[in-house]
C-alpha cells in the first residue's frame, strides 16, 4: 500500500486525475460559452463557509469529487452574462501553460532557478514596452496593478528624492497627484511610502470623468503653500469606475514643466496598445516614465500578471538598490537575469509562461481581437441605454466599461440609490447576471465591465430588462 506522500506523487495517478479535471473545465467551457445555466450561485458569506467546513473536516477523500465541487460552485467568467469585475475569461492555452508553471515550480528571484522563465519575462517587457512606445524600455512582471504602482512610484521616489530615499527613508512632506478617479491603489502605494492621506492630492474631473489639467499647476501650488511638494503625477489609462481615459499628452506637459515623474495606471486599458484602431486612446503614454499593464484584464491571461515598465531601463532598478549576497554576487544594474532585485517577489511563480504560451499560439492578432469584440459590446450596450428613456447612461464609453442607472424621478437621491443597491443585489442572488456598481458625483450607479467577447446584444438587452423588473418588483414590494 502507497503512503500518503507516494500517493501524492503517483505520476500515474496524476495522468488520470488530469485527464478527468480538463474533461470537467472543457464541459464547463463549452456549457458557459452557450450561456446556460447561471454564472454565479446565490450561497451568502457563511453558508458558503459553513459547506466547505463540513466538507474539509469530513475526513479524506478522492480529489476528483473535491475539485467537482469547487467547479460547481464557481463564478463562471466565461459566461457571457458575466459583465462584472475587470477579471477576463482566460484563454484554455493560457490556463494550461500555468499548470505547467505550477508543476514545475520553478521561483524566479535568480536566474538559476527559473531559466525559461526569466528569458520569456525578458522578451514580453521588451515586446509589450514597444508596444507602449518605449524604444528602449525595461521593467518585469509582478502580481498584479496594486504591487506594480507600488514599485513604479518607489522607483519615482527613489529617482526624485536620490538614493538617501531609499537608505534612510523619508519625511511626510512629499505628495503625488492623481484624480478622484484613479485607483485606490495609488492611494495605498502613497501610504506606504509614509507620505499619510495628505500625501495624495486628488484633482477633481471633468463630465467625462477625466482628470482636469486646467487644476493642476493651482494644485501643485497650493500643496507647496501647505508644505507638501508633488514628487508624481498618476495619469490613468483608463478609470477604474468608468473607464475613461486622461489627457496622457497634457499631463507629459505638466510633469515636464514641473519636474515632475509622469507614471500611467494603465493596468486596464493600456492593453489597448495591442490594437492599432484602438491605440489612440493612449495617445501620449510613450512620454511616461512608467506604465503598469495587466495581462489578466483585456489580454486573456489567467490572474495574475502585469507589467511594470520605465522608459529608461536604469529606473527599473530604483526601487529597491539593497543587497542580498546569499542569492546574488554583485549589483550590477545589468545583470537583468536575476529579477528579485527589481521586484518585491522573491519566489515568484513563472507567470511569463502563460503569457508567453498564449502569445506564441495564436499571435497578437489573439490579443486585438479580443479588445475589439469587448469595446465594440461596450458601444453597443451605450446605444442601447441611451435610445432607451428608462435608463441614463454616465458617460459615452471609451473602453469597455459602461455605467447605467433608471431615471427615478419619483425618487429622492437616497431613494434612488438604495433601490439601485437593491436591484444589484436581488440579480446577485438570482445569479443570472453579475454586474456591479460605483459612485460617481456620490450617485450610486450600476457598472458593468464587458470582459467576455462571446456576451451578444441579446444578453445585453436582456440584462435591461432584468433591471427595470427587479426594480418594479422592488417598488411594489415597498408600496405594499
Amino acid at each position: 500500500m502507497q503512503s500518503p506522500l507516494d500517493a501524492a506523487f503517483d505520476p500515474e495517478a496524476f495522468r488520470i486525475l488530469g485527464r478527468q479535471v480538463v474533461d470537467l473545465l472543457a464541459d464547463r467551457l463549452s456549457s458557459s460559452l452557450r450561456g446556460e445555466g447561471k454564472v454565479r450561485p446565490a450561497t451568502g458569506p457563511e453558508a458558503e463557509y459553513q459547506h466547505w467546513k463540513t466538507l474539509m473536516e469530513s475526513g479524506t477523500g478522492a480529489a476528483f469529487p473535491f475539485l467537482e465541487e469547487f467547479v460547481a460552485r464557481a463564478i463562471y467568467l466565461h459566461h457571457p452574462r458575466y459583465v462584472g469585475h475587470q477579471v477576463c475569461p482566460p484563454a484554455p492555452t493560457a490556463a494550461l501553460a500555468g499548470l505547467v508553471a505550477e508543476l514545475l515550480n520553478n521561483g524566479m528571484a535568480v536566474y538559476e532557478m527559473g531559466p525559461s522563465a526569466t528569458a520569456l519575462e525578458r522578451w514580453i517587457i521588451e515586446q509589450t514596452a514597444h508596444k507602449i512606445g518605449f524604444e528602449k524600455g525595461a521593467g518585469f512582471l509582478t502580481s498584479g496593478g496594486t504591487l506594480a504602482m507600488l514599485t513604479a512610484l518607489l522607483g519615482a521616489r527613489a529617482r526624485k528624492l536620490g538614493s538617501d530615499s531609499v537608505r534612510a527613508g523619508t519625511e511626510p512632506r512629499w505628495a503625488v497627484i492623481t484624480s478622484e478617479e484613479a485607483h485606490y491603489c495609488a492611494g495605498r502605494a502613497v501610504h506606504v511610502m509614509g507620505w499619510g492621506s495628505d500625501g495624495l492630492l486628488r484633482i477633481p474631473v471633468d463630465s467625462r470623468f477625466r482628470i482636469r489639467t486646467d487644476l493642476l499647476d493651482q494644485a501643485h501650488e497650493d500643496a507647496v503653500a501647505r508644505g507638501r511638494t508633488p514628487v508624481a503625477l498618476v495619469g490613468s489609462a483608463c478609470t477604474t469606475s468608468t473607464g475613461s481615459y486622461d489627457d496622457l499628452h497634457a499631463l507629459a506637459d505638466f510633469c515636464q514643466r514641473r519636474g515632475l515623474w509622469f507614471h500611467v495606471d494603465g493596468a486596464h486599458g493600456a492593453a489597448v496598445a495591442f490594437c492599432e484602431e484602438l491605440r489612440p486612446r493612449i495617445a501620449g503614454i510613450e512620454r511616461a516614465d512608467s506604465v503598469i499593464l495587466d495581462f489578466h484584464k483585456l489580454l486573456l491571461t489567467p490572474a495574475l500578471a502585469t507589467a511594470v515598465l520605465f522608459r529608461d531601463p536604469a529606473c527599473s532598478w530604483a526601487a529597491f538598490e539593497q543587497r542580498a549576497q546569499y542569492l546574488w554576487e554583485a549589483s550590477h544594474r545589468d545583470e537583468w537575469f536575476n529579477v528579485g532585485r527589481r521586484s518585491f517577489e522573491c519566489t515568484k511563480l513563472s507567470m511569463s509562461l502563460k503569457i508567453a504560451a498564449l502569445w506564441h499560439a495564436h499571435g497578437e492578432e489573439l490579443f486585438a481581437e479580443n479588445l475589439r469584440r469587448v469595446h465594440a459590446s461596450a458601444a453597443v450596450f451605450a446605444t442601447l441605454i441611451a435610445q432607451d428613456p428608462r435608463f441614463d447612461l454616465a458617460t459615452d464609453p471609451q473602453s469597455n466599461i459602461v455605467c447605467f442607472r433608471l431615471r427615478t424621478p419619483d425618487l429622492s437621491d437616497a431613494r434612488a440609490d438604495s433601490l439601485h443597491r437593491s436591484i444589484r443585489t436581488e440579480i446577485l442572488e438570482e445569479g443570472g447576471f453579475y454586474l456591479v456598481q460605483t459612485e460617481l458625483h456620490a450617485r450610486v450607479w450600476l457598472r458593468t465591465a464587458l470582459m467576455n467577447p462571446f456576451t451578444k446584444e441579446a444578453d445585453l438587452r436582456a440584462l435591461l430588462e432584468r433591471v427595470v423588473q427587479s426594480a418594479t418588483a422592488l417598488q411594489n414590494k415597498a408600496s405594499a
